[in-house]
């Protein structure tokens, strides 16, 4: 049984070795297995609530203790939300600000949660004065690490004009495929210019109905 999580399963037997490989660090073969038996049946998987908030009972295993605290605590952490996406007129404005002055090309990913709350903002690719190569399984390879819900891609345009070239738009039809083989569907895509931005879903062509859960 895990200690952790109260499952029976490999990851219950990993815990297990790990803590004796901690008293085996100061300790017989001997001692630690029966050290390992002793703290499993004074510290309970389905009491983590309660024996995870008190002293340790014997010293030696404080910092085994300290140890399972900060991995509970590490799995409990919430994530990081870096703002809330309500409209693609929203967004557009900020990246409008985002993409000022930039002489390069640039595509950024925006990954989203289920209530459109952006989890992760990464570029993915950054070229020449004109092209930016890219390629949508870099860029859903980077989203689904992030286990997002569903994500927003935007490049810029450094000769200041907004609107999409034929290959912006087929790579987006790449995208909105490949969103949708994945489960992870394209909430828009932006190209941006010097003062204003092309957004395919409020043009209508990107059709996309997920609305925040």
């Amino acid at each position: 049984m895990s200690l952790l999580t109260g499952r029976t399963d490999d990851h219950g037997t990993q815990i297990h070795d790990l803590i004796q490989t901690y008293f085996e660090g100061f300790l017989d073969d001997a001692a630690a297995n029966s050290a390992t038996l002793a703290f499993e049946d004074a510290y309970p998987a389905t009491q983590v609530g309660v024996w995870s908030q008190q002293p340790a009972a014997n010293p030696l295993w404080n910092s085994l203790l300290t140890a399972l605290r900060c991995g509970r605590l590490l799995q409990q952490q919430p994530r990081v939300i870096l703002g809330q996406v309500y409209g693609s007129q929203q967004m557009g404005e900020h990246l409008i600000h985002d993409f000022a002055g930039m002489a390069q090309e640039q595509l950024i990913l925006i990954c989203l949660d289920t209530k459109n709350q952006i989890l992760k903002r990464q570029i993915v690719f950054q070229g020449t004065l004109n092209a930016c190569p890219v390629h949508p399984r870099e860029i859903f390879q980077a989203a689904l690490l992030a286990n997002t819900a569903r994500v927003v891609v935007a490049h810029n345009h450094p000769s200041g004009d907004c609107q999409p070239s034929h290959k912006d738009t087929e790579f987006t039809e790449r995208m909105v495929a490949g969103g949708t083989l994945l489960g992870l569907p394209l909430l828009d895509s932006f190209v941006i210019g010097e003062t204003d931005y092309f957004s395919f879903a409020e043009q209508g062509l990107l059709n996309c109905n997920t609305e925040p859960k």
